[in-house]
């Protein structure tokens, strides 16, 4: 379908969609099961209702791009619905950001508003731990990002669901995302991954950030890496390219810059991206940095140069087999921006953060990079027992 007829599609079916919108009667008993085509319209209805006509991607709209998606195994939808047939939230594990094809996406978490008190959202997780999670084919990690102004999506990576937390992404979301739950700020996310398939590669560190690519590799206790550290003299090829793509995120003011290959234009590259983002007022750009190259280290040194600070480290994120290479996060904050709170409900958790905020600091101070603010106390980040007493089983968006 072409550009015009795909958007002609899209604005077509989000008009049926109003048109038909209505209120759900609450108070139902919720059971949850995998997608059917006739679910379609229920699940644009929640995306309707969350989003507005705002969602960045086709699907959740047009119920014949849903259906043949789900068909494809290129998403695997969860629908939670009650006695009447509505459809009252839904979830997903889908492909989406990472370059290695067996490495999908789970979240997509949208609850009815009328529903959002109830177990509904704990309910589509349960059905994705006990029917996906480790048992999709073409599968072979997943990963989430948990947001970090309350606590839910966060405990529900962690329960029962071997999701480990290896990123903090700073300043994330814009405030506007999150409209109506009383927040100030940019929202920060954890990045989550779950490995389902563990196999061996070699892992070329910068020596900038080697203490906190190896502080995270313990997080998955069979993960094996023939390491080297790359020391940031050894420069790429001369006349080498890199290899890379770009996504843009309007809305969130967020460019997402993936260096599957360092060449030798890996300092015009990110100047240029970082001049795109400038100049499109953006706040966040995010280089996902495959580390199977030996001068890693020299492209460390380019990104800390331009503010670049360490956000993460995740497995397996490149790689066509499913068995790496490896990625270094690495967050560009464009402008001081002020941060929505930052809690954590696990000491794994609280200690991503801490690498990711002490890092952030480094940046400010060592090249003048903006600030994210105010920051957490670094000691007190892990407090679930206290925290968990404050949230409602249940978020509208995760």
């Amino acid at each position: 379908m072409s550009g015009d007829k795909a958007l002609a599609r899209r604005q077509e079916a989000i008009a049926e969609l109003r048109a038909n919108y209505a209120e759900l009667v609450p108070g139902q008993k919720v059971t949850t099961e995998a997608y059917r085509p006739e679910h379609a319209p229920g699940v644009g209805r929640l995306f309707l209702q969350v989003y507005a006509d705002d969602y960045p991607v086709d699907e959740p709209y047009v119920p014949e791009l849903l259906t043949e998606a789900n068909r494809s195994g290129r998403i695997h939808t969860i629908v939670a619905r009650v006695a009447d047939g509505s459809v009252v939230g839904q979830g997903a594990v889908f492909r989406s950001s990472p370059p290695n094809p067996r490495m999908y996406e789970y979240g997509q978490i949208l609850v009815d508003k009328a529903y959002r008190n109830s177990f509904a959202a704990y309910r589509i997780h349960l059905f994705a731990t006990k029917n996906m999670f480790g048992q999709l084919p073409g599968v072979g990690a997943l990963y989430g990002e948990a947001v970090c102004h309350h606590l839910v999506t966060q405990k529900m990576s962690v329960t029962a669901s071997d999701f480990l937390a290896c990123g903090l992404q700073l300043g994330l979301m814009p405030e506007a995302a999150y409209a109506g739950e009383g927040i100030e700020g940019r929202v920060t996310c954890f990045i989550h991954i779950r490995l389902d398939e563990i196999l061996q590669g070699p892992l070329c560190i910068p020596a900038c950030w080697r203490e906190q690519v190896e502080a995270t590799l313990p997080t998955w206790p069979h993960l094996t890496r023939t390491i080297s550290v790359s020391d940031p003299g050894l420069a790429a090829p001369e006349g080498s390219v890199s290899s890379v793509s770009v996504r843009h995120f309007d809305f969130a003011g967020v460019s997402r810059v993936h260096i599957a290959a360092i060449g030798a234009d890996f300092a015009d590259c990110v100047a240029r991206e970082l001049a795109q983002a400038r100049g499109q007022d953006f706040t966040v750009v995010q280089f996902f940095v495959s580390l199977g190259d030996a001068w890693t280290g020299q492209a460390a040194e380019v990104l800390r140069r331009e503010g670049g600070f360490f956000a993460g480290f995740l497995p397996q994120w490149f790689g066509p087999a499913g068995n790496g290479p490896d990625a270094l996060l690495v967050q560009v904050l464009l402008k001081p921006i002020p941060l929505a709170p930052i809690r954590t409900f696990t000491e794994r958790g609280a200690a991503v953060a801490r690498r990711v905020i002490l890092d952030q600091q480094r940046a400010c101070r060592e090249f003048g990079a903006p600030q994210a603010a105010p920051l957490p106390d670094l000691d007190a980040l892990c407090q679930p027992k206290e925290n968990a007493k404050q949230d409602t089983p249940e978020a509208g968006k995760e």
